[in-house]
């Protein structure tokens, strides 16, 4: 995982601001949202969901209300949506039947955001979506492949994390020929999303679009300077990441940490960070608590902008530092990374 804590672009909630974009009429014009009651207890979802599909489903508040309360306890609403799909007949085109299809269209799109917006990045971070198959491999593909116009085509990218959580084997021909398509178009599809599906293609044993951008990176990062050799190298190490090469991820970063510390360049907390994630996928726990020392002595040192810095949650909650945290040496940088403030120490 890159566990990084950044800024994300504006794809708050699709759903909210085009009202009900997956009504069976595409083109309608929004719903103009009205003032929403109070929001439900978790457990309510099936209630305020039925309420919704028995009514016409044209009160936008209340189709967002039920994605809310579907999207407030995803571990019991998944599960229970998508029985409710696979029991669907493929020709029914019933109002309810198209209610619970849009509901879940949503759920999809909002499950994803809520990902996104944690600032927390793993593989199987959008396992839970299984729950919604084969409806939401289905959607996700003809999103990606055939953009509907309501999403911003800049925005396919956030798309690819649930694909490849989904679909851990290869999808059928024309699926597959069209993200490969995507890949080689490189005057015609943003670079983030030919790199994003380039990893995808390694996935389902189509590896040379990797192969040849490592490749280039592995010779970038033999030539130039030794800024130009850390970027190159801080982009392969992501790269094996993101293919699950862990080993690889690990050692490429120790090269880069290397070069930085002969020619006295200054890596940021993230660096770090994500080499302890490398090492700690990768087995190497000793290794990982040294980059984590490293990322917490950035964290606590007066002149590294704060910006730069990382926020507790990532290290409280973050997967991949599973095996780091269960090491009693964990406890001990996590308390200097943050301390807690005298005010709270008193109370206690």
């Amino acid at each position: 995982m890159h566990a990084v804590w950044r800024p994300l672009a504006s794809f708050t909630m699709v759903i909210a601001a085009l009202g009900a974009l997956h009504q069976s009429d595409a083109s309608a014009p929004p719903v103009s949202p009205r003032v929403r009651p109070q929001d439900p207890p978790a457990d309510t979802f099936t209630a305020v969901v039925e309420a919704f599909l028995a009514s016409d489903q044209s009160d936008a508040a209340q189709k967002e209300l039920a994605v809310e309360a579907l999207l407030g306890t995803p571990d019991r609403s998944l599960p229970w949506l998508g029985q409710r799909l696979r029991a669907l007949a493929v020709d029914d085109e019933s109002p309810r039947s198209k209610g619970t299809r849009a509901l879940a269209a949503d759920v999809l799109l909002g499950f994803i955001e809520q990902k996104r917006r944690s600032g927390v990045v793993y593989r199987g971070q959008y396992a839970m979506l299984d729950a919604l198959q084969p409806f939401a491999s289905k959607l996700l593909f003809e999103w990606l492949l055939h953009t509907p116009f309501w999403l911003p085509d800049t925005q396919r990218v956030t798309l690819v994390p649930a694909i490849a959580d989904l679909q851990a084997t290869p999808p059928d021909p024309q699926l597959l020929l069209g993200v490969t398509d995507i890949v080689e178009n490189i005057e015609g599809e943003p670079e983030d999303l030919r790199f994003a599906l380039s990893c995808l293609a390694w996935q389902w044993g189509r590896k040379q679009y990797v192969q040849a951008r490592a490749a280039q990176l592995q010779k970038d990062s033999a030539d130039g300077d030794a800024e130009d050799r850390i970027l190159a190298f801080r982009e392969l190490s992501n790269l094996w990441y993101r293919v699950q090469e862990n080993r690889r991820a690990a050692t490429t970063h120790g090269a880069m940490t290397t070069i930085a510390e002969r020619s006295n360049y200054e890596l940021l907390p993230t660096d770090w960070y994500w080499g302890a994630c490398y090492n700690a996928l990768a087995g190497r726990v000793d290794a990982g608590f040294v980059a984590l020392g490293r990322c917490v002595d950035l964290q606590v040192a007066a002149n590294v902008d704060p910006v730069r810095k990382l926020p507790r949650a990532l290290f409280d909650t973050d997967p991949e530092l599973a095996a780091l945290r269960a090491d009693p040496r964990f406890l001990p940088l996590l308390q200097r990374a943050f301390p807690e403030p005298a005010e709270a120490a008193k109370g206690r």
